[in-house]
């Protein structure tokens, strides 16, 4: 490798460290560190989410509405939603784009969060649907915003997973797990859905 090769690799990788909040997750990356995967788990009672699905078995996703491997997610899981009591407490911040905020606050501030959760994935994966909903700056109320707040901090506390989409659960065994992306096919996602415990 030239010197000048290496010299951009390493800004490169420089940069990712610095700002892992402003890279998308490219690949999915079973995390190895399970101490990320519970400072995270044991926070959740504080987030403010859209529950999809049961309660019995637990995915919980954070998103960005304005990631595409969010979005990836969301259409990869919904074959399994509701299978073997299998529901996903997606958990919305915005840290992608300044956009981000009015759309992840017109879910949270929603009178029906699912509806408007699904009109917003739905919408990005197929435009010739009906726009959903945004909020302007001065349409969203403090305590929507300080919900924000709380969802991206509760984030932050992956460490160097802090980037989206993000989930964790506790498997079988009631073990923290962490994944950074999406599964690569559909056999990894079974192969990681079998492992979801209550």
């Amino acid at each position: 490798m030239t010197r000048t090769r290496r010299g951009f690799v390493g800004a490169l990788l420089g940069l990712m460290a610095v700002a892992p909040a402003a890279r998308l997750a490219f690949a999915a990356s079973p995390a190895p560190d399970q101490a990320a995967a519970a400072q995270v788990l044991a926070r959740l009672g504080t987030v403010s989410a859209v529950q999809q699905g049961p309660q019995t078995r637990t995915l919980v996703a954070f998103f960005d509405p304005n990631c595409p491997y969010c979005r990836q997610l969301f259409q990869d899981l919904q074959p399994f939603i509701g299978e073997d009591g299998l529901g996903v407490r997606w958990v919305p911040v915005a840290i992608l784009a300044p956009s981000s905020l009015g759309k992840a606050a017109a879910i949270l501030q929603a009178g029906d969060r699912l509806q408007a959760f699904l009109a917003m994935e739905n919408h990005g994966l197929n435009p010739n649907l009906p726009a959903p909903a945004t909020l302007s700056t001065g349409q969203i109320s403090a305590q929507t915003r300080q919900a924000l707040k709380t969802n991206d901090a509760v984030l932050k506390r992956a460490g160097v997973y802090y980037s989206v989409p993000l989930v964790v659960y506790r498997d079988r065994a009631g073990a923290p797990q962490l994944l950074l992306g999406v599964p690569r096919d559909a056999k990894a996602l079974t192969a990681l859905l079998r492992t979801v415990g209550p």
